[in-house]
Parts: structure tokens; C-alpha cells; sequence
């Protein structure tokens, strides 16, 4: 089976800034679905044509935890604020912002399509191992918990909404660094307030 992407660059971006410097949802129950993994896969292709979101992420590896947040504006803008300040994303490059300066720094063509879409594309539902962990409340918002797994040791959890679109994606694995954790707790999905600037 395929292995999920391990989010790398958006782990090290985190984790290199930490380096540098110190809407509410009813809460109705969602219904099982039938075929989990179908669910899990479709739930990935809503949240990849989405328009904006704003998510929260959680680095937990080694001794430390990083904390961040994302916005992220299509067709193809992000901006991620580190400890170290707003890095902006736009299309493949990376305006890279430190000690006063802007500098544009280009990245692999494709990096960022897990950031929209944690599942690939073409996905086949059948060759997906996806377990049903039941109804859980995120902060008032009523979801479904799956797990998927791929590989020992390894396994991406999915809560989905009621709109069918996930709530929080959590990424566990071990790293050369050792064990990580990677979450990603999800709000304002096609908020047409949020903007990401050209810095």
C-alpha cells in the first residue's frame, strides 16, 4: 500500500522557526457511513476544492511542541505563522521573511498538494485501511473519527463533519528525530474574509 504523505516540509518549516526565535457548527450527529474509507477519501476531495480555511497545527516531536497556524486561499496562497513570524506561500515559492528582510525561495513543484488534499488524488478506497473509531465532539462540533493505516506504527486519523468535510487531521509516525505527532484542527472553511497578501 502506498504510504500517506508525512506533511515533511510543512514539519520542517515549523520546526525551523522555532529554531529562529522564541464560528460554531451545530452539534448534530453525524451518520455512519456505510463504507468508511470511501467516506475518508471523499471527505479529502471536499476539503481539496475548498476556496479558504484557517487551521491550527501542533508539531509534537522530541522535546518540544510547536505551535502555528495556516491560512490558505486558492487558488494556491498560504500563510503560516511561525514563532518566528508570517512566512507567505504563493503558487511554488516561499517568501522566506527574517532579520528585516524578504527572501523568495523556490519550492518543489507539487510540494504543497498535501496541505489541500492529505490523500492523493487517486486514491483507491479499496486498498485504504480505514477503521471507524465512532462519534466525537471537537469543541462543540459533532464528527466522525476514522484511522487509517500505512505502515507499522503509522496511521492518520480523519474527524469528519456532518458537511462531510474533516474537522482535524492527525498525523503519528516515527521520524529519524524519533516519534511525532502532527494535528491539524480545521475552521472557517470559504471564509471570504481571509486574504493572504503578497508580503
Amino acid at each position: 500500500m502506498r504510504r500517506l504523505p508525512a506533511l515533511p516540509l510543512l514539519a520542517c518549516l515549523l520546526l525551523a522557526s522555532c529554531d529562529r526565535a522564541p464560528a460554531p457548527a451545530t452539534a448534530t450527529t453525524p451518520v455512519p457511513a456505510a463504507d468508511a474509507a470511501q467516506t475518508v477519501l471523499a471527505a479529502s476531495q471536499r476539503f481539496a476544492a475548498l476556496r479558504s480555511f484557517h487551521a491550527e497545527l501542533d508539531v509534537r516531536g522530541g522535546p518540544r511542541t510547536v505551535r502555528s497556524a495556516m491560512d490558505f486561499v486558492a487558488p494556491d496562497r498560504f500563510r503560516v505563522e511561525t514563532p518566528a513570524g508570517a512566512q507567505i506561500i504563493i503558487g511554488d515559492t516561499l517568501f522566506l521573511q527574517a532579520e528585516g528582510a524578504i527572501r523568495q525561495v523556490p519550492l518543489p513543484a507539487g510540494a504543497l498538494e498535501q496541505w489541500r488534499s492529505p490523500l492523493p488524488a487517486d486514491a483507491d478506497p479499496a486498498a485504504l485501511q480505514v477503521e471507524d473509531l465512532g462519534s466525537q465532539s471537537l469543541d462543540g462540533v459533532a464528527t466522525r473519527h476514522y484511522r487509517l493505516r500505512s505502515g507499522p506504527g503509522e496511521h492518520l486519523d480523519y474527524w469528519v463533519d456532518d458537511q462531510g468535510l474533516p474537522r482535524q487531521i492527525m498525523r503519528s509516525g516515527t521520524a529519524q528525530d524519533g516519534p511525532y505527532q502532527l494535528r491539524l484542527r480545521y475552521s472557517r472553511f470559504n471564509d471570504p474574509a481571509l486574504r493572504v497578501d503578497l508580503p
